[in-house]
């Protein structure tokens, strides 16, 4: 539920968000069952109250009838790709945030893809310029070995974040500078 929090948002307000429902409720089942407009008032400062909230509602709700109760402890028997079709099967749950539950529940070989790792990958000339974040994902979780793929994806996070941003990268203090083609970054960068 984490992951759907931190959707289109920083990681600050996901993280009041997530202090905010689980000092509001005592477990899972209460947040399946909470009223809507309660939930949506206790994650507000995620944004998006209203798509959050159904979704989280959604993916309670579907776990516990595919399973009897609000447990993911069956991914554990499934291999990556079979537990990333069983999440994004989940409304609300698309394939960076079904990445971060492998990644960071499972502790899973799985490299998630987010804004900053899909910029990355495309400025490095890893992935062509437009792909999708799912094809992104393809791409780096078939060609980065699964023992690098949580470290990097943490690396880019923290590179996308502090040198290589959207807006002004700071491509001449950049440690990757000399092996990188800028794909995407305009004259000033």
């Amino acid at each position: 539920m984490l992951t759907i929090l931190s959707q289109n948002t920083t990681d600050d307000n996901r993280d009041r968000a997530w202090a905010a429902l689980r000092e509001s409720f005592a477990d899972w089942e209460s947040v399946r069952h909470a009223d809507p407009s309660t939930l949506r008032s206790v994650i507000r400062p995620a944004g998006l109250g209203r798509q959050k909230a159904a979704a989280i509602q959604a993916a309670l709700e579907r776990i516990e009838t595919d399973r009897g109760r609000i447990s993911l402890d069956h991914l554990e028997g499934m291999n990556d790709r079979e537990a990333l079709d069983y999440l994004t099967d989940v409304r609300g749950v698309g394939t960076k945030t079904a990445a971060c539950v492998l990644c960071f529940g499972l502790r899973r070989p799985v490299l998630p893809v987010d804004t900053h790792v899909r910029r990355l990958a495309t400025r490095l000339g890893w992935v062509q310029e437009g792909s999708s974040a799912e094809r992104t994902h393809e791409i780096l979780n078939r060609t980065v070995p699964g023992a690098l793929r949580f470290r990097l994806h943490l690396a880019l996070i923290a590179h996308g974040r502090a040198t290589c941003t959207a807006r002004r990268p700071t491509c001449g203090t950049c440690v990757l500078a000399g092996d990188c083609p800028k794909i995407g970054v305009g004259a000033g960068g």
